[in-house]
């Protein structure tokens, strides 16, 4: 066989590059979907429970936004709650397709669903970080859905740049309590996102303001 000519060889390349974004483009929208599924379910265990939304962080840090399962206190939290009264019928909706970090994509050996004993569970989606759950089994003074106007209620988790780069890239889908969506560029957060390299409550000033 003779070797590929570099023309050859420069239209793999271009042909690669089209299925890859095109692959990411079908996982951005899919994405936004399961964002939408989300917000569904946020607003029927929001009507079942006087308003209140599951949605927060976790033990002080707000980097704690996409945790379902907490070994530490032994639970659900967060949107997690969703998946403990049984509403949810694919728990794929949890987790971003474009997803290549294992500790936050669905099933792997690092981040098992279902739940394994003394095992976190993570998801790919971010809840707003408006209030800290602590410890608690749900937080005593929760945000409801009536109170906070048009804020964005759940969005790709991010915290940290390797949380961009192991998704999408180069920005997030956000999706807002009233119900629209919509794509961020990373240009719009990225200077504060820098200042973030690891859990820490110390970054929850960072967290506010992407």
């Amino acid at each position: 066989m003779a070797p590929f000519t570099l023309i050859e060889f420069l239209v793999i390349i271009v042909i690669l590059a089209t299925l890859g974004h095109g692959r990411e483009q079908t996982n951005r929208t899919a994405c936004m979907s399961n964002l939408r599924k989300l917000h569904s379910l946020v607003s029927r265990f929001s009507s079942d429970n006087g308003g209140a939304l599951p949605v927060g962080y976790q033990l002080g840090q707000k980097q704690f936004n996409t945790t379902l399962y907490s070994a530490s206190v032994n639970q659900y939290v967060l949107i997690g709650k969703l998946l403990a009264n049984g509403s949810v019928q694919n728990p794929r909706v949890f987790f971003c397709p474009s997803e290549r970090d294992t500790t936050r994509a669905y099933n792997t050996k690092a981040n098992p669903y279902p739940v394994r004993g003394g095992t976190n569970l993570q998801g790919g989606h971010a809840t707003n970080p408006l209030v800290d759950w602590g410890s608690a089994d749900f937080p005593s003074n929760p945000i409801r859905l009536t109170n906070i106007g048009r804020v964005p209620l759940m969005a790709d988790g991010v915290g940290m740049p390797k949380q961009v780069d192991s998704r999408h890239t180069d920005g997030i889908n956000v999706f807002f309590s009233d119900g629209s969506g919509c794509w961020v560029s990373r240009e719009k957060f990225a200077t504060d996102l820098s200042a973030g390299s690891s859990i820490s409550a110390s970054n929850n000033a960072m967290m506010n303001r992407i």
